[in-house]
Formats: structure tokens, sequence, C-alpha cells
């Protein structure tokens, strides 16, 4: 429904502006035959013109019977598309004249004609932004003349005219495009304040007419004569008179404040000079709450001309004033905790900012409450409500009256904290704001407990409204969040340049696989009783043409965080296979799943499809997962895995003997391979618990069944030491570091060659596979 009335705004401007668009062309056009028109070649420059014309002609006429119509409020697609084909025969049209003079026009007169065309074109982009399908249907008719006209023209000169027309057609276009935005941003945003306006009305309206009237009546001397029991039982103060002298401060539980002897005392000013008066509010402090009595008019005359008094009627409102006020409660206090909603905090911000006198500092806190999904997702959301107000009632208490505490929205709030006075103050509010939260909650059956991190700002250079203020804090909260939950962070201005790095690098990662920047190398895995290659392990790597190479362990995080890590995940399985199943059928391919593919729920379809498209065996397959993986249903992961295991495909344990290490998962899934952390592996040498720590795990993997596997492998020393504790494979730059797939043939040759074992034939080296024996 916005969309059409939206629509109906973008064709009713766009039909007013239509006379000064036809007067604008028609004006252009006889500018142009009058300038050119007598040159040689332009013979048929009139019949041009009377064709721009006769579109001008059909603009009027179309504009003067739409006027007479009634206004339109709704309009489908077909009216925008309409006005498009207008201005698309009209864009034709320009583009043709152009398009029939520039090639054999002589230097003036291109100069016209290019001044003209670029003209109009801005012309007809600014007048015509109101209806985006229109303005692009001129833009491209206007360009595609102008374009064959420099083209077709051959001077060598016009190939920087092409460039610079193409500039200036996507400038247009991109300015058209902002500015129509704008424009239908407006219209949207003014709909909705009437649509509110309108329920805001008839809810008030429907309250006053249900409210019940009364006349009233006062003599020439002021006192009521009639309607004294209305005004008793609808103020609850008996009332005699409007004279404030005599009016009542406080009579059977009533009271009228100073604001209300002011209505008193407009009304009795009037009486005085005899003038009417309109919708005078009186209101009466009630122990069961206020009370607003709407009072209107007239004085009286007798036949003689002579003051008879006043006459009017009275009106009990204070249904309509609750509901007026509740409305507006709503619309500036966040519904479930009373606080402060975005809108209205943002106001503060900004009203806070404007404020001249800043002696003893102020500052925004940003917090984020660490652990209320699990609590909302374990009780249900009614139990997270009840959560989110106490929390809001503990970060009231823990600052003062004239600081404002605001719901940003989710489990997000903000202080405005109006008198922080310095760092050491505010981190100090902070670390007393983190221990009130982090006490248990006891929501009645339920007792829970989570934490609260905290980002602070103030203000400075960096932030000249609230908007940006409140950005500062979000950055430190994330910052926060990143490095340490429960704790507070203050923004640094480094903050807005990492955010921003991070942003733009987030945004080249969305490309990078579609532009060829990823790439996958491998690693070898060997025996551990012979030294022979037997298998690979896939490593992707990025290569930013601008930025380098960048690791990893800085896009895979940001791949899972913007979502896309299950197309490069699968467009790692796709590739791997595809170039392991032209290995030797005796050498195995690893891949690392990340835990994020797994909560997608199309792991095991996006491995069935790499497999089948590849051909490759899935016994040679090898799936390497991280405990992390469990933390989040765990019961489901491990159904996938067994789906996994069935197909043939080896499951191994990543990481082992860092992180979680919840043995509980090695009996609940049978995994065929532990892989054993590099961060022990690099000092199996120099410390003794090292040792006796990778000892214990192949122990284990020996009682289970499991194949061990230690990664990070760098020197001679830490391979003798990893051999005699009888791990099952070896991994690391001691024996090769990742490389492309390219390499690979000759890397096998290599230590086939350097090898004390000849048994066996040498493999065949190629430029896209190979095959290989043990």
């Amino acid at each position: 429904a916005t969309a059409a009335k939206l629509r109906a705004h973008q064709i009713a401007t766009l039909i007013s502006l239509t006379p000064i668009m036809m007067l604008a062309n028609v004006l252009n056009v006889f500018a142009i035959y009058y300038f050119i028109g007598g040159n040689p070649d332009t013979g048929y420059l009139g019949f041009w013109v009377l064709g721009i014309c006769t579109l001008a002609i059909l603009g009027f006429f179309h504009w003067y019977t739409a006027r007479n119509r009634q206004p339109v409020t709704k309009t489908s697609k077909k009216g925008l598309y309409k006005a498009a084909r207008g201005a698309a025969v009209l864009g034709i049209m320009w583009g043709i004249f152009p398009a029939m003079l520039y090639p054999g026009a002589d230097h003036s007169t291109k100069m016209v004609i290019i001044a003209v065309t670029t003209g109009m074109l801005g012309g007809g982009t600014v007048s015509l932004y109101i209806v985006p399908p229109a303005m692009f249907a001129w833009i491209a008719a206007m360009s595609v003349g102008s374009l064959f006209s420099l083209i077709a023209s051959g001077q060598p000169e016009d190939a920087s005219m092409i460039v610079l027309f193409l500039i200036y057609s996507v400038s247009m276009l991109v300015a058209g495009r902002s500015m129509a935005k704008r424009f239908a941003n407006s219209i949207v945003v003014g709909l909705e304040l009437q649509d509110k306006s309108e329920t805001v009305g008839l809810l008030l309206k429907d309250f006053a007419e249900n409210a019940r009237d009364w006349l009233w009546e006062m003599d020439a001397d002021g006192v009521l004569i009639r309607g004294q029991q209305e005004f008793k039982e609808n103020l609850g103060i008996p009332i005699t008179t409007f004279d404030p002298a005599d009016h009542p401060r406080s009579r059977e539980g009533a009271a009228l404040n100073a604001a209300d002897i002011r209505s008193f005392e407009c009304i009795w000013a009037k009486y005085l000079t005899q003038q009417s008066f309109h919708d005078v509010t009186i209101v009466a402090n009630m122990p069961s709450g206020n009370r607003w009595v709407n009072v209107s008019g007239k004085p009286l005359f007798d036949q003689n001309g002579s003051f008879a008094g006043f006459r009017g009627v009275a009106s009990n409102v204070t249904e309509a004033k609750i509901a007026e006020e509740r409305i507006a409660h709503m619309a500036h206090n966040d519904s479930l905790t009373g606080l402060l909603n975005r809108a209205s905090f943002s106001y503060e911000l900004d009203t806070q900012l404007k404020k001249p006198d800043r002696e003893g500092g102020w500052a925004v806190m940003y917090l984020d409450l660490d652990g209320f999904k699990g609590v909302n997702d374990k009780y249900g959301h009614a139990v997270g409500d009840q959560l989110l107000i106490a929390v809001a009632a503990r970060v009231k208490n823990t600052f003062r009256r004239r600081d404002v505490v605001a719901r940003i929205g989710g489990d997000e709030f903000a202080i405005l904290c109006k008198s922080a006075g310095n760092c050491a103050t505010l981190s100090s509010l902070a670390e007393k704001l983190i221990g009130h939260i982090s006490t248990v909650f006891d929501l009645g059956d339920i007792k829970v407990k989570i934490g609260v991190s905290i980002g602070i700002a103030i203000p400075g250079a960096s932030a000249t409204n609230g908007f940006a203020l409140l950005n500062n804090a979000d950055l430190a909260l994330y910052r926060a969040k990143a490095e340490q939950k429960g704790s507070y962070r203050f923004y640094q201005l480094e903050m807005d340049k990492q955010e921003k790095h991070k942003r733009g690098l987030e945004r080249d990662l969305r490309d990078a696989m579609r532009q060829g920047e990823l790439s996958i190398y491998y690693q070898p895995v060997v025996r551990s009783e012979d030294g022979k290659v037997a298998g690979f392990e896939a490593l992707i790597r990025w290569y930013h043409p601008i930025r380098g190479q960048i690791l990893p362990s800085v896009f895979i995080p940001m791949a899972e965080n913007i979502g896309i890590i299950d197309d490069i995940g699968a467009w790692v399985l796709e590739q791997a296979c595809a170039e392991a199943a032209n290995w030797s059928e005796e050498i195995f391919l690893a891949v690392n799943l990340s835990p994020r593919q797994f909560a997608s729920g199309h792991i095991i379809s996006t491995v069935e499809y790499a497999l089948n498209k590849s051909g490759l065996s899935p016994e040679r397959l090898e799936l390497e997962i991280t405990e992390s993986v469990f933390i989040e249903k765990p019961d489901d992961v491990l159904e996938i895995l067994s789906h996994l295991k069935d197909m043939g495909i080896a499951i191994a344990m990543d990481d082992f003997g860092t992180g979680y290490s919840s043995l509980s998962y090695l009996l609940k899934f049978p995994f065929e391979k532990l892989k054993i952390d590099r961060s022990l592996v690099t000092s199996v040498d120099s410390d003794q618990n090292a040792q006796n720590i990778l000892d214990t795990i192949t122990r284990l993997g020996a009682v289970m069944s499991l194949q061990i596997t230690a990664e990070g492998i760098e020197t001679k020393e830490q391979s003798e030491i990893i051999k005699s504790l009888n791990c099952t494979f070896l991994q690391g730059y001691l024996f090769g570091k990742p490389m492309p797939a390219s390499k690979l043939p000759a890397f096998l040759l290599n230590r086939y060659i350097s090898s004390n074992e000849t048994t066996g034939k040498i493999p065949a080296v190629e430029s896209e596979s190979f095959a290989a024996t043990g």
C-alpha cells in the first residue's frame, strides 16, 4: 500500500512538472533550429523539430487532462512504466539529434550540439529523477544516440569526448539515483507520519465523542448558576465561580496546581473583558489520578445590550488526555522496560552536544548483555523479557537521576552520563555496573546469571552529533567483546580506522572468490614409519591485489561473521576434490570444516556434490573438525558426522589438546584420527611437560585405535621425539610447506629421488595432474 501511494506521489509530481519540461524542450529545439538550421545537411532538421513539438503538445495535453481529474492516491507499476515509455520516446528523439547532425558538422556546430545534448541530459535527469524508470530510460536513450554520433564521426579528438560523455552519463545516473532515493524516502516518511497522525486523531476523536459534555452558565456577577454539579462530578471540586481569589486550592481530596490557577485567571479575564474563549483546560490533582476538563464560553447580553453573564460548554477530556500521554510515552519510550527508546536517546544526545556548558564532562556508555541469548533460548521469551526488565532496573539504580538510560534494542542499553567527571570516574562506574549485572537474577522459580560488556565514548572532534557518538561507543563495545567479555573499553580513534579497514576487507572478501583471488595450497602429510607422503591437507589462501597476502586466521572468521563461509567452504571442497581425483589412490585429501558450515545444515549435500562431480572416492577424503562444532546442538552435529562416516569419509578431530578437549566426544563419536595442535609440538624439544602430554595423547590413541597426526614440526629434533612417541603421521615445514597444485608433481618427484628407498616406479610429472606410488 505504501508503494502504491509512493508511485502516486511520483506520478503527480512528474505531471506537475510537465508544462515546464515541455516548454524547455520547445524552446531548445527552436534555439537549435535558429543557430544551425541554415547550415548544410540540416534540411531534415525541421522534421525533427516538428517531432519534438508534437511530443511536447501531447505532453501539454496529458497535463491538461490530468489536472481536471480527481487526485489519485494509489498507482500501480504500470503508471511508472508508462512514464518511462514517454521519457524513452522523448529521449530517443533527442538522441537522434546528435546522431544525424554531429558526424558531418563543423566545429562550431559540434559545440552547439555537445552543449545542448549535455544540457538536456543533465536537465532531464534533474527533472525525471522523481520517477527512476523514466530517468533511466531518458539517460539510456540519449546516451546511445550521443555515443553513436561520437563514434560515427570518426575524428580522433572525439575519442576523448566519448570517455568524457560516458563519465558524464554515469555521473548523471549515480546522482539521479541518489536524488531518487532521497525523494522516495521523504515521501515514505511523510506517508508514515500521516498514517500515525490519522491514527492518533481517530483515537482522540473517539475519546472526545464518548466524553461527557455539559452546559454551564454564570450570571453578570460571575457566579455559576448552571453546571455546578457537573463540575464537581468531573473535577472532584465544588466550583461556584471562576474568580481566582475565590477558587478552592484544596477541597474534598482534590487540589488545583499553579498551572490551573492560571486557567481560572484566563477565564476570569475573559469574563471581565466580556470576550469569548475556547478550550481552556482545567486539571484537578485527585488521589486516584489527574482529571482534565476543557471549558469554552461566550458572553451573554440582554435585549438592552447589557452584559448578562457567560454561557458555554464543558467537556471531560480525561480519557483523551490519558490516551494522548500514553501515545506520547509509547513514541518516546521502550514498551517493555519503560526506558527511553533509541530515537529519544539520540535526541537527548544531540541536545547535550549543543549545550555550551560542559563543565564536569560527560560521556556515553553502550551496553550489551553477555549470555542473554542463551537464557532466552533455554527458558523462552517470557523469561527473557523478565530478565530485561530486571536489568533495566539495575542499570537505573547504578546511575543518578539526571543521567539518561535507554534501551537501544534487543539486549543493548545506552546511558548518557551527564556528570561523568573523568576517565577514572567512568571506569569506576563501568566496573560497578559490571558487578551489578553479573550478580544472579532471581526471576521467581528461575535464577540466571549473565554478564555485560561496555563501550565508553567521550564527546570530541570525532563525534559532532549523537549518532556519531553512539557509534563510537558501539565500536568500543565491539572491542570489549572481542578482547574480553564482561569488560569495558574506551573509544579510541584507531578503532574507527580499524572498523573501516575491516568493512573494506569484508567487502573485498565477498568479491574475492568471483575475481579469482582465492586459491588452494596443499601441505604434505607423511607417514612416521617411512617418511613417505600419505596425503595432503587443503589450505585456502587469499592474495589481495592491493593488500597482498591475507592470513586465513583473519579472513576465515570474517567469512563466518558475514555469512559466506558456506560458499567458500563448498568452493574449497569442490576444487580440492577435483585436484585429488588426479592423484595416486594411496594419497588422501584432508579438508577443514568450519563450525558455521554445520550450523547451516548444508554440509552433507555440499560434500556429496563435491565427491560426485570430481569422482573422488569417499575413502580418500578426510574431513577435519574442531571441538567447537559441538558447542551448539551437539546431537545434530553427531548425526551429521555419523552420516558422513557412513559414506566412507574419515573424520579427524583437529587442534586436539587445546580448547574444550572434552573426552566425551571421543566416546560419542568414533573418530579415525586426532591431530595434535602445533602449540604442543613446537615446544616438545624444550618442555618435558609437552612431551608428557603428547605421550598421553598417543597412548590414548593406541587404546582407542585412533591414528595420531602431529602438525607444526619444523626441526629434526622435534621429528625424532615425535617419532619416538609413535605418532602415525607427521606434518610441518620440515616435510614441506603449503604449495599450489602445480608444484605437487615436482615435490613428489624430488622426495622420491632423495629417498633411500628405490622401490616402485618414478611418478610421471604432468602439468595438470600427477600419479604417484608409495
